[in-house]
């Protein structure tokens, strides 16, 4: 069998990039073993612009949203799917200094961040003793859904495999790559975390970030915002709330930690005034980086071989971008961004 490009892993980036090279009229094969435990399953879906307890903005945020926002609506209707809808932050104060800490950069960010004209109305659902402020326009983005329905896509259009990849079953040549029965022009690594025991990759600068997360029942919460404070509660699938997270990367297996629960539903019980019921406990570990900045582009010495990964928490921001930027580098030899380009690690790779 023939085709244009294998890519491996179904999650965020292998989705995004899959759906790009098809439009482009070329031909793919995605191999998946749709293990429900990656990152882009487990992530919360949010595009938010500012980060940290400085509010500074996210990197590239300004080019990165809006072109997210039209990517995910366009594959949404092409999709007959909901995917992506524009919303805000409520972020609950949690300290003085905190509260003072937005107030004082909110004038100058009058972009992202915005100040209420009335908290009363949310003193029913929490408590909270130090004012709120907005962030907005941010993206919530139906992970799930868009999985979910573009793997049936591919499943329908006989470009999926659904089993897990290994290099045992692969011969890289220098313009070819075979895996079993499968000929193609190039293997583009799309496989989250896993990426970084890849032999091909594995000298890049990965960091392993376990993250962790409680889906739980909230009846009687809105589900037209985001709510933040110190941990995210979050409007997720199934009438349901996702709430976290963490950034574990001292971790030791991939288990749930008690220790995470029982925090988080102390800070819950301290916060949210409604009645709740935890559901689940979600673990994942990201594909995160010490530069934090994405690894995109064909290996130096390898050049069948090529990446997009690396993307740790933002994922759903950086994906839709990135995925046509690349696509336009495989096709059309268009430059990629010096930052992301992995070429920018070629003394490393080339050892």
């Amino acid at each position: 069998m023939q085709t244009d490009y294998l890519i491996i892993g179904q999650g965020i980036s292998g989705t995004l990039l899959s759906y790009n090279l098809l439009r482009e009229g070329k031909t793919v094969m995605v191999v998946d073993d749709d293990d429900p435990a990656i990152a882009s399953k487990v992530a919360s879906g949010i595009v938010n612009p500012v980060t940290g307890k400085r509010l500074v903005r996210t990197w590239m945020i300004d080019e990165l949203l809006p072109f997210a926002l039209d990517a995910y609506t366009v594959i949404g209707n092409e999709l007959g799917a909901e995917l992506v809808q524009e919303c805000d932050i409520l972020d609950f104060h949690l300290t003085q200094e905190i509260s003072a800490a937005f107030n004082e950069k909110q004038p100058h960010e009058k972009k992202y961040l915005h100040t209420l004209t009335d908290e009363s109305e949310w003193s029913e659902y929490f408590r909270f003793n130090y004012g709120i402020g907005k962030v907005a326009p941010c993206l919530l983005l139906d992970i799930a859904l868009l999985l979910k329905t573009w793997r049936d896509q591919l499943l329908d259009d006989n470009c999926l495999i659904e089993e897990r990849f290994s290099w045992d079953d692969c011969k890289v040549g220098k313009d070819r790559v075979v895996y079993k029965d499968i000929s193609a022009q190039k293997i583009i690594l799309c496989n989250g975390a896993v990426c970084g025991d890849d032999p091909y990759f594995n000298m890049l600068p990965w960091s392993k970030d376990k993250g962790e997360a409680l889906i739980a029942s909230i009846p009687g919460l809105p589900r037209d915002h985001i709510y933040k404070q110190g941990i995210n509660i979050v409007p997720w699938q199934d009438d349901l709330f996702w709430i976290g997270a963490t950034h574990d990367w001292k971790f030791t297996d991939m288990e749930p930690t008690p220790a995470f629960r029982k925090q988080t539903e102390e800070h819950l019980n301290y916060w949210l005034k409604l009645p709740y019921e935890i559901v689940d406990h979600i673990v994942a570990q990201r594909p995160a980086n010490m530069e934090r900045k994405p690894f995109i582009g064909l290996h130096p010495v390898h050049t069948a071989v090529g990446i997009l990964n690396g993307m740790g928490s933002k994922g759903c921001s950086m994906a839709p971008y990135f995925a046509h930027e690349f696509t336009n580098h495989l096709l059309y030899d268009a430059p990629l961004l010096p930052d992301v380009d992995v070429r920018r690690l070629k003394n490393i790779l080339s050892r």
